[in-house]
This record gives C-alpha cells, structure tokens and sequence, in this order.
C-alpha cells in the first residue's frame, strides 16, 4: 500500500471521513507528522469539551451517535445520526430567566449555517463548531423551536449574534494582610483546566469503533482537583477478549493519536472488566462485556488490514532485537550555527521508509539540564517495518553521552542536529559522533568579478573560473567558520532548491576538486520551504522528485563510515585544533 493511501485509512479510523474528504483534506498540511491538527486556541479546545461532555450518553451505529468528526485547527465539523442527538447541544446554549439568573455556557452563540448550526465560543468567536445533520434534517427548523420555547418561559435567550458580551471584570485588588473580603471566589469553570484532553477525544472519536467492530462507548467527566477526569465506558461484544493491549497502542500514539501516557499503576483487570487509566488518572477507560449476543458485523478486509498495520507500528523500546541494531550516530553541521533540521529529517524519512530505524536528535543548550531524560517520540507513520523519531537531549555533561548509549541500542542511524552554538563553534563538533556531514547551499561560482581604475574611468570585468578555482573560493565562502583542514570532516551535503537541476559536468569537475582537499560531496538534497507544498518522502511527492530523494538518501548512507567508530582521533585533532 501506498504510503498517501495508508494515511489516508490511518485517518479516517479516527474520524470516521468520507474517503475523498480525509484525501483532500491531508494533502492541504505542510507535512504528515501531525495526522489529525488539534486545537488552535483554548477557546476552541473548552468548545470541545463542552460538546463531548454533552454528547457523552448519546446512542446510535456510531459512537455517539456522531457518523463524522472533521478537525480542522481553528474548527470542528460534527455530523450527526438524527436531529434528537440535537438536544443535549440546546441545552448549552445560554439564556436568563425572570430572576435574571444565568443558565448556560457564557458566550456560547448559535446561528444557522446551511444544513446545520454554528456554534461559537468567546469574546473573540476563538471556539468555532459547526454541527450537521443527516438528509433533509432540519437543525435551523429545532434551533428556532428552542428560541420559542425559551421565551415562551418568559426567559430571555443569549445566544444570538447581536447579544452583547458582558462587560470584562474589573481587576480585584490585593488586600492588606489579615483583611477578609465580604465576596466569596468565583468557582472555576472546570472545562478550562486543561480542556485539550476532551478535545483530543472527541477529534478521534471512532478509534473506538475501529478497535471494536460492535461495540458501544459513552462518555462521561467527573470532577478532578480544579478540571475533569473522563471515563470512556466501552462494552464489547461477548466475542471480543476483555484486554486489548491496543487501547494502549493507540491512545500513546503520538502521530495520529492523542499521544498520552499510560498510568505506571493503572491497569486492573479481571474477568468482569477491564480499568486502564492514562495521564494521570484523568483518564479511564472501562471495558466490560455487553448482554447482546448477536455477532458483530466484521469490519472491511481493506480497514482491518489499515488498523491492524497502524496498531504494529514499530516502538524502539519495545524491541526485544535492539542490541542488533547498528546504532550509527551522524552529526549535520551548518556552518553558521543553525541547525539542519530539514535535511536531517529528509534522510531520517528516507531511511525509515527503506525498513530502517531512525531518529533525529536535537541536541539544545536551552534543554532543562539535569531535569529529565532524553526522550523521543514518532515523528512520522511508515506502514512497514521501519520507524521514524525525533527526539531532544542536552549536551551538558554526560547527559548527551548517556542519551546516544541508549539510542545506539534502540535504532539503526541516529542524525544528531546540534543547536545554539554560534557564538562558539567548537562546541558545535561532538566527538561522540561516527561521521560528520557539513549542510550548505550548492551554488558553485562560475565566475568572479574585478574592479580597477583606469585614467579615471572605472573598468569591471567578469572572469570565468576554472573547477580548481570554483573549489576553492567557494569553500572559503561557505565553510569559513569550519575548520575542515583541521578536522577529519566526512564531507559535504549539499542543498538546492527544488526546481534546481541535477549537477551539470562543471559541477561534477567541483566536486572532484572538493573530494582532493578532503570535502567530497555525498549527496543533493531538495531544500524545502517552510510554506511550501513539498514534503519529505513518507510525505506526497511527485514521483521524479520522490526517486530521486530516495537515490540521493541512500547515496549518503553508503558513504559513511562504521557505526560505533573510535571517537580518539577526531577528539585528538579537536583538541590540537583548540589549542593552536
């Protein structure tokens, strides 16, 4: 399978989306590293909350009674089963009554869009949902039969667009020590504590149907400290195992899941039910069996066969065969102190898409020393037996030492990406590294200018340039702040623009002069914009494009030197090198 169309079925497990809907809809993001985009704002992400809370008890053949979830940054599309799952909704939307007390969400606004509601939330309309029905279902037609009946209460709805917000609190001031004030605190809304968690639920709210074909979920929140702890009630099937270590799988899965983390403690289980806990309990998923025994209806061999393939995603730590990996640790330099991250990214993808292990390691001064470990999480899906991860470590200390000891055990090629060393450079070199690659732009002169005077006139002239020549000065251009004469470097990876051709014979002439002062040229890599429609290779390519990042990748796998290689020499020349 194709990795565009793995994807694409990867997605819509999650979401439950229209085949030509998820496709478009994934080809509109720069990359694939974030499968599903959460919510842009908190505004957004308490709207979410609300709804899930809500719509937590409702029934139907999708869970929730909701056939489509569409999560975009700045919105969420719901497309309901029936107008009664409607109800709930209504009930949020607030209105005052003839005490003048206030029932509802505040600043929550409804109006009707076509086939449905939009509901927005904030003073800044920052939470923005917009709930459709089925065919011929008419959700304006129940919204305005809400208003009625709101008012025919005598109560007064707050809801519409041209009700006014209430003005914004003036600041409290601090009192003296000792003095009590008469006011009691305003409770907090609970759905502000950290409302991301809901949100991540309900954009992926037919995981649960694609673990489980037949089974029902409800959900429910309960209080916890100042938020919510939810609880994901599943009942299964009397044919399906009451554990499913998949729960887990998907729910820690970073790229197209939610990416949370299992409750060292928080799993229970026995022969009535299953109790897995994540996040520190504010989580729970409770499993039980249910009483009908009809047999479920089998998911299609095409979505079975994505999810099975999705849920074996390869995990380093879970590797039982680590100590074989190879463990080949690559430093990308750029000579003036950025990081690389692109084109470390770029091999990173290549090489997990050929069946490898790869992580990208970001090693950053501004990391909190001595605080937490290095760790590192999937970076990209590759439907195979290959993996992809980035990671972040810190390179005071022994930390950074420790940190590639273990991912030496657990990957194949680790590309180490070092940050915030410009102001001095020779922290920028780790001996810790196998292979040193410097990343720079792959312009090479042609020509030269020169400027005279003659009887007063001035004379400019454009002379053409030999190979040596071109060598030459560009290697004093680019690499002026690496010392490349004084360092066994492993050679150069030079980066072009997309539309750039492929090295002409001027070109390959360069790169013979730059492999005789000790700098060959191991591959061309596309360098991709940030806002541009290029992707890595896990990523949709065209096809030309594609080959040749795949054949300029492996290029610079062959030409670099064994894993685990004796770091004296190199620490030896950086040491004489420091000194003079």
């Amino acid at each position: 399978m194709l990795i565009e169309q793995y994807v694409v079925d990867v997605r819509r497990q999650f979401t439950g989306e229209s085949l030509m809907g998820a496709r478009d809809r994934l080809s509109d993001l720069r990359d694939w590293s974030k499968l599903l985009p959460a919510a842009k704002n908190s505004d957004q992400a308490r709207l979410e909350s609300y709804l899930l809370q809500a719509l937590g008890g409702g029934r139907g053949r999708h869970p929730l009674g909701i056939n489509e979830v569409v999560p975009y940054a700045d919105q969420l599309v719901l497309r309901l089963e029936s107008e009664e799952l409607l109800a709930p909704l209504l009930l949020l939307l607030p209105h005052r009554d003839r005490r003048r007390s206030r029932h509802g969400v505040v600043d929550l606004r409804a109006s009707t869009v076509p086939r449905g509601i939009e509901l927005v939330l904030g003073r800044t309309g920052g939470g923005r949902v917009v709930v459709l029905g089925p065919q011929d279902c008419p959700l304006a037609a129940a919204l305005d039969a809400h208003r009625q009946q709101v008012e025919g209460r005598g109560h007064v709805p707050l809801w519409t667009k041209d009700t006014p917000h209430d003005p914004m609190p003036r600041p409290m001031r601090r009192s003296r020590p000792g003095q009590t004030t008469g006011k009691t605190a305003k409770p907090v809304d609970p759905h502000t504590v950290q409302p991301r968690l809901a949100s991540a639920l309900l954009r992926r709210l037919h995981l649960w149907n694609s673990l489980a074909a037949g089974s029902t979920v409800t959900i429910t929140a309960e209080p916890h400290k100042t938020g919510l702890a939810w609880t994901v009630q599943r009942c299964l099937p009397n044919s399906h195992r009451m554990h499913d270590d998949n729960v887990t799988t998907a729910l820690a899965e970073s790229v197209a899941g939610p990416g949370l983390i299992a409750d060292a403690d928080g799993h229970r289980c026995n022969q009535l039910q299953c109790v897995q806990t994540f996040n520190s309990a504010r989580l729970t998923v409770h499993t039980v069996h249910g009483t009908d025994d009809r047999p479920a209806r089998r998911p299609g061999r095409a979505r079975a066969h994505v999810l099975s393939t999705f849920l074996k995603e390869p995990h380093p730590e879970a590797d039982t065969a680590g100590a074989s990996r190879a463990g080949h640790v690559l430093q990308l330099l750029d000579p003036w102190g950025d990081g690389p991250t692109d084109a470390a990214e770029q091999l990173a993808a290549v090489w997990a898409h050929q069946g490898l292990h790869t992580l990208v390691l970001r090693v950053d001064s501004k990391y909190p020393h001595g605080l937490a470990p290095a760790s590192w999480h999937r970076a990209r899906l590759t439907g195979g037996s290959g993996a992809m991860f980035t990671g972040t470590a810190d390179f005071m200390g022994d930390a950074l030492e420790t940190a590639l000891a273990r991912a030496r055990a657990e990957f194949d090629h680790i590309i180490m990406v070092k940050l915030h060393w410009s102001d001095m450079p020779l922290l920028g070199f780790s001996p810790l590294a196998d292979d040193h690659l410097v990343v720079t732009g792959s312009t090479f002169p042609k020509t030269t200018k020169s400027t005279t005077a003659q009887a007063g006139e001035l004379q400019r002239r454009t002379i053409p340039l030999t190979p040596a020549e071109s060598a030459m000065a560009w290697l004093h251009r680019r690499l002026a702040r690496v010392p490349f004469a004084d360092l066994p470097m492993t050679g150069l990876l030079l980066q072009g623009p997309h539309e750039e051709p492929g090295p002409d014979a001027f070109d390959s002439m360069v790169d013979t002069e730059l492999a005789r002062h000790g700098m060959p040229v191991l591959g061309r890599l596309p360098q991709p914009s940030r806002r541009s429609p290029h992707r890595t290779v896990l990523d949709h390519l065209p096809t030309e494009q594609r080959a040749f990042l795949i054949e300029q990748s492996t290029q610079i796998r062959r030409g670099l030197g064994p894993a685990r290689a004796d770091a004296t020499v190199f620490l030896t020349a950086l040491r004489e090198y420091a000194e003079f």
